[in-house]
């Protein structure tokens, strides 16, 4: 049997139910028994003997063809072409796919969901499953009731969680974690950065030119690491344009040891501190650590002290609207929509349910919303018309939802320590002013 149809038979009689059998299909496998003869006993499991890849069916050892054994039987990012007959999760419409999109469509999609949501041939981000669950999902079912046509019960959303649970650690089989790339800079970056100090020797002490130039070279390193095979290791933007840059490209420009002005550390931490400037790494070291630890105290200072304001906030179970006459106005825009089904507003002097079917009406008009902020009710209550469909179903539980945003404040202050540094920011004075 060939890669594909071996894909099918796994997938048909469910050989993912065992971690270990989805783990030999993207790994890569030796020849002993520390390995493949491990992988035979899994479920539905492919191990190499003699050079090939086998599988065993019934007892009786199939060979997989079109594999190298030398390399795993698939890559996340392996194209693959599906008749449409290939899965139920398909319904019938061939596919142009990735093996792991393919294979995350089964476990994350198929199993909690059984046809409810069709095959996501998209990367799975968490924006994505939030729009996703805000529309399918219901309550629990009582006994006789069925859940609605489209819709998923809270179970068959946790089951979703569980499966990811599941998942969870196979990205250390799969993702690159480092190669000669990313412990090294391509010598063209290099190159780049010391043509342009050259160039501008004379003003490098001007935060404005060096960190331009700094940016002007981060942005070819990105786009060297981009093309690398390390590039799936740099889930994150921050790890090229602030770690790579002190360590590879230019540790920064810091105050002057007299903080009446700067100075530029044009060497990186992999060619070494620049001994005629130790005042300006100690000074930024040492304030560094300070500003870290002040940020992170006033941080939970204000997270705390926002906790105990909203301690006692709690939908109202008597009163499901305050009939609040003020109300907050606000423009719909396309690119936002959909954040405001499940809002109330004031539509001729009616309140109004914004919907998906009615909200594309009110795009690009002033539109009179009922807010939290605005709601009349008092003792730490607020009706549910004021809070929408959203937030007036937390019920009790509406303190837990507000400690978002402190718990967003926190994040702001912890950032602004760990991954400090001078950045140009780019103003359009002509759009700024309008």
């Amino acid at each position: 049997m060939n890669k594909l149809e071996y894909l099918k038979h796994f997938i048909t009689n469910e050989g993912y139910d065992s971690k270990g059998s989805v783990q030999y299909l993207i790994t890569i496998q030796f020849e002993d028994p520390d390995s493949s003869e491990l992988f035979k006993l899994e479920p539905y499991g492919v191990y190499i003997e003699k050079g090939y890849h086998w599988t065993l069916i019934d007892n009786e050892p199939f060979r997989v063809e079109g594999g190298n054994v030398n390399e795993p039987l698939f890559y996340m990012d392996e194209l693959l072409e599906l008749p449409g007959d290939f899965h139920p999760v398909l319904k019938g419409k061939p596919v142009k796919t990735t093996f792991g999109l393919f294979l995350f469509n089964i476990i994350l999609i198929w199993e909690p969901f059984k046809g409810t949501v069709e095959y996501v041939n998209r990367e799975f981000t968490k924006g994505f499953f939030e729009d996703l669950f805000r529309e399918i999902m219901v309550d629990n079912p009582k006994e006789g009731e069925t859940i609605p046509q489209g819709k998923a019960s809270v179970d068959e959303c946790l089951m979703f969680t569980h499966n990811c649970n599941f998942l969870e650690g196979l990205g250390t089989h799969y993702i690159k974690p480092g190669g000669l790339d990313a412990l090294t800079v391509d010598p063209e970056v290099i190159a780049l950065r010391d043509r342009l100090f050259k160039e501008h020797a004379h003003e490098l002490n001007d935060p404005v030119v060096f960190t331009t130039i700094v940016d002007q070279v981060v942005a070819l390193d990105m786009k060297k690491m981009m093309e690398g095979p390390s590039k799936k290791f740099f889930i994150n933007k921050k790890f090229i344009d602030n770690s790579r840059k002190r360590m590879f490209i230019a540790f920064g420009i810091e105050p002057n040891d007299t903080g009446d002005g700067w100075v530029a550390l044009t060497q990186s931490l992999d060619e070494g501190w620049d001994t005629n400037h130790l005042a300006a790494y100690i000074n930024t070291a040492v304030a560094g650590s300070y500003s870290r630890s002040m940020a992170t105290g006033e941080g939970g200072s204000q997270v705390k002290e926002t906790l105990r304001l909203i301690g006692r906030a709690v939908v109202s179970m008597t009163t499901p609207d305050c009939g609040s006459p003020s109300t907050e106005t606000v423009i719909i825009d396309k690119t936002n929509q959909k954040y405001w089904v499940g809002i109330y507003a004031v539509i001729n002097k009616v309140v109004t349910l914004i919907t998906k079917e009615n909200v594309g009406g009110l795009v690009g008009k002033p539109t009179q919303v009922r807010v939290t902020n605005r709601c009349i009710l008092v003792d730490g209550e607020y009706c549910q018309t004021c809070c929408g469909l959203g937030l007036g179903a937390y019920g009790e539980r509406l303190s837990s939802e507000i400690v978002l945003i402190p718990t967003r404040m926190m994040l702001q202050r912890m950032k602004a320590a760990h991954t400090a540094g001078s950045k140009t920011s780019i103003l359009d004075l002509d759009i700024a002013l309008k």
